[in-house]
């Protein structure tokens, strides 16, 4: 049986990560470079598919400075954020939040391929 993902009922920017508390009553955090280095736009997806531009990623999003980023919802199924430097254009679902949380694979172990689906 699938598990059941709760609902995400509210985010909390830190100075270093963000705060998530779900309607079950579990909390997380996930850091800035976490979730930046998990970005699901078109240009930072497809440098997750091999190692070494996975690690390229990594150290760039490592290099920006800290900052808390703006949280716009996106209908009633993604969240996007909005840095100050560097990539705003990922959506990011609950689901791949939620797989965040968990310390989770957010690509399930796909590859990103541009396309339709």
């Amino acid at each position: 049986m699938a598990e059941q993902m709760p609902i995400l009922v509210r985010i909390e920017r830190r100075e270093s990560d963000f705060h998530l508390t779900y309607d079950n009553e579990e909390e997380f955090s996930v850091t800035y470079h976490d979730l930046r280095h998990a970005c699901p736009c078109a240009n930072c997806s497809p440098l997750r598919n091999e190692d070494e531009t996975s690690l390229k990623l990594r150290e760039q999003v490592e290099s920006f400075k800290l900052h808390k980023p703006s949280v716009n919802p996106v209908g009633h199924y993604a969240l996007n954020f909005i840095w100050q430097n560097g990539c705003s254009n990922g959506i990011f679902r609950f689901e791949r939040i939620w797989a965040l949380a968990n310390r989770r694979d957010p690509d399930n172990g796909k590859p990103y391929v541009h396309g339709a689906w």
